[in-house]
């Protein structure tokens, strides 16, 4: 019979028998028993964030925050590649999405990831955590800013400010919708200058997006880790649950279950510098070597193509081809180089690319017509062909959803063809006259 059944039946026997001055007093010293068991139980559960993570309480003008440190070796291997590969690769490649704008060399960058009080952003809105990583002496060092309690966040925003001091990049994971904008509002609310201002920043979740949709549809970090990296996680916490762990430790004191939340953090600002580091490998090798899936290659040539690098476009695309594309996506590979090859003069070789979706019939086979139709106009000489691929272009072109645009557009084109086509006749028709 444990503690609270004997309290009940004591308190029964007591109704009873109040006369009976013993059983009340040793009612008594067990109500008092119970009240010292529970504030036991409850000074056991509590366990201060210092116990639990390694680190230490930093102060500084502003006040108290809790530090934690950790620095990973070189030489650690990280997924298919290792630690020293990651802090100090060359990312001038990933200038590309970044325009008029030059990243420095990895010592000046920093990277970055935010732990919240929710999703919503908005003022309401805190980041608990902020991490931190860059190269650093003999490995990559991990600095995580937490607040044991949310009055300790004025100065974690001045420490966050005298850590960036040093650096000229700042890279991020969907930054520019979430961290820095949420940083950004907590520096006014705190009446402090943003720190970011000054700072290039490179959210990589649009790169990636670019570079890998293609092939795995989901771009979340950790599906870019395990696919891309081929790290997987072991231990993790889900980023949903984070705000509730945080208010449970804001409640009881109890920072056993922020443990993971720390670990969270820390590998999704490895898994950025890593994903960093590949994008940017695979934009220095042009598909040459590395990159084995088609898709990646397709996706890797639409990227030269925006940043104007056409022979690199052309290339990568080749290589799609040759590396083999799925059914859905190999027209639009087709299409895509018949484009190059256009902006590059090789009329010939464009042509033979439209030719080929012709045969097709695919969705692209519209365009492909009316480039078939110019091409024969202005490059071959031959109006009567022109006008026959035109005519298949707008045949093609009935019945089709919001194609009335591309209808006057094609109409507009036949017409003119047409007009040049009798042109043409009569002229030769007068010719023979004269002759």
């Amino acid at each position: 019979m444990d503690l609270d059944q004997k309290l009940k039946l004591l308190r029964a026997s007591a109704a009873k028998t109040r006369c009976d001055s013993g059983l009340e007093h040793q009612l008594k010293y067990l109500l008092k028993l119970q009240k010292r068991e529970r504030t036991l139980a409850g000074e056991r559960a509590r366990c201060p964030i210092e116990q639990c993570v390694e680190g230490e309480v930093s102060r500084n003008v502003l006040g108290e925050f809790f530090l934690a440190r950790q620095t990973l070796p070189f030489g650690r291997p990280y997924g298919s590649s290792r630690i020293g590969d990651v802090a100090f690769a060359d990312l001038s490649p990933l200038n590309l999405f970044l325009p008029g704008q030059t990243l420095p060399e990895s010592s000046s960058i920093l990277y970055l990831d935010t732990e919240t009080t929710g999703l919503a952003g908005g003022t309401g809105t805190c980041a608990f955590m902020i991490g931190m990583g860059r190269a650093e002496g003999s490995g990559f060092r991990v600095q995580q800013y937490f607040l044991r309690e949310l009055t300790e966040e004025k100065a974690a925003l001045r420490a966050l400010e005298d850590a960036l001091a040093s650096c000229e990049a700042v890279v991020t994971f969907n930054g520019k919708t979430f961290d820095l904008p949420l940083l950004e509002t907590r520096y006014r609310l705190a009446r402090m200058r943003s720190p970011f201002e000054r700072l290039i920043h490179l959210d990589l979740l649009h790169p990636a997006r670019r570079m890998w949709k293609l092939r795995l549809e989901s771009c979340e970090l950790k599906r870019l880790e395990r696919e891309v990296l081929a790290v997987n996680r072991h231990g993790d916490v889900d980023g949903a649950d984070i705000p509730r762990l945080y208010f449970d430790y804001l409640r009881g004191g109890n920072a056993r279950g922020l443990e993971a939340v720390f670990y969270h953090n820390a590998l999704d600002i490895v898994t950025l510098a890593a994903l960093a580091a590949a994008l940017s490998e695979n934009l220095r090798q042009g598909g040459e070597n590395g990159v084995a899936d088609g898709r990646d290659l397709f996706s890797l040539s639409r990227i030269f193509h925006c940043a104007g690098e056409s022979d690199r476009a052309v290339a990568a695309c080749c290589k799609a081809l040759d590396r083999g594309l799925p059914e859905s996506i190999e027209p639009r590979a087709l299409a895509h180089l018949a484009a190059q090859h256009k902006r590059q003069g090789n009329y010939r070789a464009a042509a033979e690319l439209w030719r080929e979706l012709v045969r097709r019939e695919t969705p692209d086979s519209i365009a492909a017509y009316e480039q078939l139709a110019i091409y024969y106009e202005h490059r071959e000489r031959d109006v009567a062909k022109a006008v026959e691929f035109a005519e298949a272009a707008l045949d093609r072109l009935r019945g089709q959803p919001n194609s009335c645009l591309a209808g006057r557009r094609l109409s507009h084109r036949l017409n003119r063809l047409r007009r040049k086509a009798s042109f043409q006749t009569q002229s030769g028709e007068r010719q023979t006259l004269i002759g």
